[in-house]
């Protein structure tokens, strides 16, 4: 068994080195990867708890501090995404609407969620040399997705304690099907940049206010995702 701070190590280097690959050549940036960890930031730079600036965006809590810190952030993701009308979006004091969530279009996009997925990691360089039909390279991703989005309704402090059954699962299927751990981290990352497709073709149609929350909210979901697969990944190895 890997040792938790080796395992912790681990995690760190193989993300970064994925994410490098991801951006390397790549001409335009991806909403997701500006949002992931959008709330711990503002929270470690303010010195409060990330779930009350996640209570904040939604407006279950007031704290102009937190609101102009928010703000301040989407003004800069919409200026390195060329969106300067973003910079307007409203923080707190919003009325949700379901059928502009983002887990509303994922759920009416499963198919093109999944033909997507499958189209981006078939053309991958690190998925080359694994032989695999379609159907057994797909069929443990779609699970991780309603996984995510059933998890996405957690606070950030119940998220990391919560056990992660589909991920692990997809973990041991991945062992056994000879992936390496770095396309094992790739999936994800797949996963990720999908989403950010899904929410680039709908954003005229999605609330940009819930968009914020959702894509954060989604990528510390996938963050643990990701450590449970990899751990149930490296504990097979040894």
């Amino acid at each position: 068994m890997v040792s938790g701070i080796n395992f912790a190590r681990f995690v760190k280097v193989v993300m970064l080195s994925d994410n490098r690959n991801i951006n390397r050549g790549s001409e335009t940036l991806l909403p997701q990867a500006l949002y992931r960890g959008l709330y711990m930031r503002i929270a470690k730079n303010l010195g409060v708890d990330p779930s009350y600036v996640s209570r904040v965006a939604r407006g279950e809590r007031r704290s102009s501090q937190v609101e102009n810190a928010l703000r301040q952030e989407v003004r800069e993701i919409s200026r390195k995404l060329g969106r300067a009308g973003d910079a307007s979006v409203t923080i707190g004091d919003h009325r949700p609407s379901g059928n502009k969530r983002l887990k509303s279009f994922v759920k009416k996009n499963r198919t093109w969620f999944r033909q997507e997925w499958l189209r981006q990691s078939q053309s991958h360089p690190h998925f080359r040399h694994i032989r695999l039909s379609p159907r057994k390279r797909a069929f443990p991703v779609v699970p991780l997705v309603d996984e995510a989005l059933k998890m996405m309704k957690l606070s950030l402090r119940e998220i990391p304690t919560t056990p992660m059954k589909t991920a692990e699962q997809h973990g041991r299927v991945r062992r056994t099907q000879k992936y390496t751990p770095t396309a094992l981290v790739e999936d994800y990352n797949l996963i990720r940049r999908c989403m950010s497709v899904l929410a680039e073709k709908h954003f005229n149609e999605l609330d940009t206010h819930l968009l914020l929350h959702d894509l954060a909210q989604f990528g510390e979901v996938m963050d643990v995702q990701l450590q449970s697969a990899l751990r149930t990944f490296l504990s097979a190895t040894n």
